[in-house]
């Protein structure tokens, strides 16, 4: 129940704030494509911008190199690599999607100088959602985003094995399972809605209501508990 309440109340304050112009973002760093292909799904299926998470230097095309020589090294050395650039702000976005390979049983060092970006604030008050693509498992990756993280709100991960193990329906069915894909729905309903010219109430879905029943609902884009 506490989890239930828990979804339900992100959903409301996300449904709300993107009826103000908020929105959501995938973020990812991806060396073989396997993550590029993921997070362009989860694009796709949200509707969300995306941005790509690149080192100013690039990476070796070498895998033996880059497996064995720099990325161990990196993690060892808890380096955190230079980004080639930075998004201006974080400000226009509630919901960050943060995605990466598994690099020796972890988040890769590039994703934590993404994440530890003084530039981003912490993401304090926002929702993380990770996910990974890997070979073997998901180890401690997910966690890792989580952790890194602390000032965010966060929804369950998606770790997935490459890119010839996921389909649509596997990405629709966690996007389900988390609340997102309701997210989604009510944003687009809502955004149908003079929801700023009268006091129309909205369900989670984003259909208007007459409200007379407990629950959570959406006026002039702001949560309302009906107790």
């Amino acid at each position: 129940m506490k989890r239930t309440m828990t979804i339900a109340l992100l959903m409301l304050m996300a449904i709300g704030q993107q009826a103000q112009g908020k929105k959501m973002l995938v973020t990812y760093f991806s060396w073989s494509n396997n993550t590029k292909a993921l997070a362009e799904e989860i694009q796709r299926q949200t509707g969300a911008d995306i941005y790509r998470i690149e080192p100013r230097e690039a990476y070796t095309t070498d895998y033996n190199t880059l497996a064995y020589s720099i990325a161990n090294a990196e993690k060892d050395a808890g380096a955190r690599p230079a980004l080639k650039d930075t998004l201006r702000t974080m400000n226009d976005y509630d919901i960050v999607f943060v995605g990466c390979p598994v690099w020796w049983f972890d988040a890769l060092m590039i994703i934590h100088s993404f994440l530890e970006c003084e530039d981003y604030g912490g993401f304090r008050g926002k929702t993380i959602v990770p996910f990974c693509t890997f070979f073997t498992a998901t180890y401690q990756t997910l966690q890792d985003i989580v952790t890194a993280t602390p000032e965010a709100n966060h929804l369950d991960g998606l770790g997935l094995r490459g890119a010839s193990t996921y389909s649509e329906a596997t990405v629709k069915e966690w996007l389900d399972r988390i609340g997102i894909s309701d997210i989604v729905a009510g944003i687009e309903a809502i955004d149908n809605g003079p929801l700023t010219i009268d006091n129309s109430v909205f369900d989670l879905q984003g259909r208007r209501v007459n409200v007379e029943a407990k629950g959570l609902y959406i006026r002039n884009g702001k949560k309302m508990l009906m107790k």
